[in-house]
C-alpha cells in the first residue's frame, strides 16, 4: 500500500548504551516475546515491516538513562539521522519546581517536544502533588506537550488533570494508550469527562497490555473514544516494540485501518491529527 502514516508512539531500544532498568533489572516485565520486544531496530528496518509508508515519527521516552535523559535524545540524534522525527523526554512531573526547571535546560534539544512521566496504578497520586501546576505550567511557558499515562477510570485523577488542562488552556496534553482501559464503565466516564477539554489529545494504542476480554473489545472502545473526542483529537500509534507481545508491526497497523468506516477517516488518525499535534 501507498498510504502515508505517522506513527506517534515508538521506541528503540539500545540496550549496549542505555539503562532501561524496567526491561534489564531484575524485575523484567513477564510479557511474552521479550526478546523480540529487546532486539535492536533502526527506522529503515522497521519501514520494511510496515504496510504504509511511515513518513514520520514520536519517539517516547524509554528509560534509557533517566537520570541524564538527554543521553536517550543524543542517541536517537545518530541512531535516527536523516529521518523525519520528534522525542517526548523525560522528566519527573512532580519534582520541585527548581529541580524541574534544571530538568527541562538540561532536557534542551531541537527533537523535544514534550515530555512523559507515568503515573499508572497508585503513582498516579502524584498528579495531585502541588509542584505539578508549577511544572505543567513551565512546559506550557516552554511550548512543550505532557504525554500523561494514567488511568483515566481514576476519576479522582482525571478531574485533577482536568483541573490543570482548565488552568493552562495553552498547554497541550496528550492521553497514551487510550487512557489503560479496565473497568469499561468508568473509563467512558473518564474519556467523556477529558473529552470536553478542548487541549487535550488522545493515542489510540497499547491494547497489547490490556486483558483479552479488552483486546476483543477494541473496536467498541475505539468507537467510543471517537463519539466523544471527535475525528480531530484521536491518533492511531503503534507502542512499537512493546505491540509484538501479540501482534507484529504490520498487524498492528491493518489492524487500526481495519478500525475505520471511511478512509477520510483513516487518513485523519493515521497521519494528519499525527502531523498537526507533533509539527512533523
Amino acid at each position: 500500500m501507498s498510504e502515508r502514516i505517522i506513527d506517534p508512539h515508538v521506541h528503540f531500544f539500545n540496550l549496549l548504551d542505555g539503562q532501561y532498568e524496567w526491561l534489564q533489572g531484575s524485575n523484567p516485565p513477564s510479557w511474552p516475546n521479550l526478546e523480540t520486544i529487546k532486539r535492536p531496530i533502526n527506522a529503515a528496518q522497521l519501514q520494511q515491516t510496515s504496510p504504509f509508508e511511515i513518513i514520520g515519527l514520536v519517539h517516547i521516552e524509554a528509560g534509557f538513562d533517566n537520570k541524564n535523559p538527554i543521553n536517550e535524545l543524543n542517541w536517537l540524534a545518530q541512531h535516527l539521522h536523516g529521518e523525519n522525527y520528534k522525542a517526548v523526554g523525560f522528566a519527573c512531573i512532580d519534582s520541585p519546581p527548581e529541580d524541574f526547571n534544571n530538568a527541562i535546560n538540561a532536557l534542551s534539544h531541537s527533537s523535544l517536544v514534550g515530555i512523559r512521566d507515568i503515573t499508572e496504578g497508585a503513582d498516579a497520586t502524584r498528579l495531585t502533588h502541588p509542584n505539578c501546576l508549577d511544572n505543567l505550567t513551565l512546559l506550557n511557558d516552554c511550548q512543550l506537550m505532557f504525554e500523561a499515562q494514567f488511568n483515566v477510570e481514576n476519576l479522582a485523577i482525571t478531574e485533577q488533570l482536568i483541573k490543570y488542562c482548565q488552568q493552562l488552556p495553552n498547554l497541550h496534553v496528550v492521553i497514551n494508550h487510550a487512557g489503560l482501559p479496565n473497568n469499561l464503565s468508568l473509563w467512558q466516564e473518564g474519556i467523556r469527562r477529558l473529552a470536553h477539554i478542548p487541549n487535550c489529545t488522545i493515542k489510540f494504542s497499547g491494547f497489547e497490555l490490556f486483558t483479552a476480554i479488552l483486546q476483543a473489545q477494541q473496536q467498541a472502545c475505539f468507537d467510543f473514544i471517537l463519539q466523544c473526542f471527535g475525528q480531530q483529537r484521536m491518533m492511531f500509534a503503534s507502542n512499537f516494540p512493546v505491540c509484538q507481545i501479540n501482534s507484529s508491526y504490520q498487524k498492528r497497523w491493518l489492524s487500526n485501518f481495519a478500525l475505520c468506516k471511511t478512509h477520510s477517516l483513516w487518513q485523519q488518525l493515521s497521519y494528519k491529527n499525527a502531523r498537526h499535534c507533533y509539527q512533523l
